[in-house]
């Protein structure tokens, strides 16, 4: 995380001294004002304020599924805030600089999170030209969330074992689907694609006790059913075997899995189901190898999905498999920043693997993209991954148009 120049650009019609306005702001105080209780939609408004050394003030609003602000890109709108869209959305409700008020009329938030710390950046639109600011590494401790009452249990709620044929593997591949209670074939449904570990298979996030070799397994379509009691909101999640080919084209000699991936599978995926085959409608997520999958996925084709969940994530791999912060610089360096999809990492404090984690969040943060990063107690195992499952459910229904 790290600081960034702080500026007031007064527009041209404000350029005389006395109009000047004071630059360098850097809010050095954060509040939280209020955490509404959620609405009938499952909203709720979080409210907090930025102030700093010299007593500037800027006071915002926006609604969350969470008892925490969410973390992404928020567009500033003046009038109500609209949640149903799916897009984030946050009001300026007040901002005062110098003692006097000033109109904000647009713009936008970033916001990031590790853990309980904050670094959001304004980058807003006024009466008075525009204006940078910025609170980094705050730490804001609103309440915790109970994300589910469901204890996990094996579930039968899923199709299991389907395949395709894949040319480009000379193979069939096997996947599993969750298709949500009201499907019929008529309504398109947004898609959720999760990708297992090494020596998983494709039942893992969808049913306890696969047989894998983890013990255990995923409820995820429980937490999905759930949901769709509590707000309306429904999804499609598909689960491919991956084998242990780390979701790439010739992993240690291997098939042209990631060709197969993006050429075949979604394909014959989404015009199988009423799928809404769209970036703004399709999520990535995975564990372990299927953790650096989603990140490998959700930054080589950066047009394709709108958020990606990696959960325990091996990022390092190895010269075999592609390095995704060298993807996501390709895609700064080509001019299209704004293309990348959202990104929470997940990883528990005693797995092996969580110092992988760390310098892909700092390539994000160097670029200023917003992201969500959790660790907390855990190891690599499903106990972990299950109670990953219902943040992933609310994260990409939140995102999802």
């Amino acid at each position: 995380m790290s600081s960034l120049l702080l500026i007031w650009a007064c527009g041209e019609d404000n350029n005389t001294p006395e109009e000047q306005l004071p630059t360098g702001l850097d809010f050095n105080l954060v509040k939280i004002l209020d955490e509404a209780e959620p609405e009938p939609n499952g909203w709720r408004r979080i409210t907090l304020s930025f102030e700093d050394k010299s007593d500037n003030l800027l006071v915002f609003s926006a609604p969350s599924w969470h008892t925490y602000l969410e973390t992404g890109w928020y567009e500033i709108v003046e009038d109500e805030i609209t949640p149903a869209t799916g897009k984030l959305k946050a009001t300026i409700t007040h901002l005062s600089i110098g003692g006097e008020a000033v109109k904000v009329t647009g713009g936008t938030i970033a916001v990031s999170k590790w853990n309980y710390e904050y670094d959001i950046v304004f980058n807003l639109e006024t009466e008075k030209g525009k204006f940078t600011g910025i609170a980094d590494n705050k730490k804001l401790y609103f309440d915790t969330q109970k994300y589910s009452s469901l204890s996990t249990g094996a579930n039968e709620i899923y199709q299991k074992d389907l395949t395709v044929k894949s040319d480009l593997m000379n193979t069939s591949v096997k996947y599993s689907i969750y298709l949500p209670e009201s499907y019929d074939g008529t309504k398109k449904y947004p898609v959720l694609y999760m990708l297992h570990g090494y020596g998983g298979n494709n039942n893992d996030w969808l049913q306890d006790n696969t047989g894998s070799i983890w013990s255990g397994g995923g409820t995820m379509p429980a937490y999905a059913r759930e949901y769709a009691e509590k707000t309306g909101k429904e999804l499609i999640i598909v689960a491919p075997d991956g084998g242990n080919n780390f979701y790439c084209d010739g992993f240690n000699g291997g098939p042209k899995y990631m060709s197969f991936f993006f050429q075949e599978f979604i394909p014959y995926i989404e015009s199988t189901y009423a799928i809404k085959a769209e970036k703004k409608s399709r999520a990535i997520g995975g564990l372990s190898m299927g953790g650096y999958g989603s990140l490998y996925y959700g930054t080589l084709h950066p047009e394709m999905f709108c958020y990606v969940y990696a959960c325990s994530a091996a990022i390092n791999v190895g010269v075999s498999a592609p390095d995704p912060a060298e993807l996501i610089a390709q895609t700064v360096s080509a001019g299209k920043l704004d293309e990348l999809p959202g990104f929470t990492l997940e990883i528990g404090t005693e797995d092996t693997t969580v110092g992988s984690n760390d310098p892909f969040i700092n390539t994000l943060a160097g670029y200023g993209i917003p992201y969500e990063y959790i660790t907390r107690p855990g190891s690599h195992d499903w106990p972990f991954w299950n109670a990953c499952s219902p943040k992933i459910i609310h994260k990409v229904l939140t995102i999802f148009e």
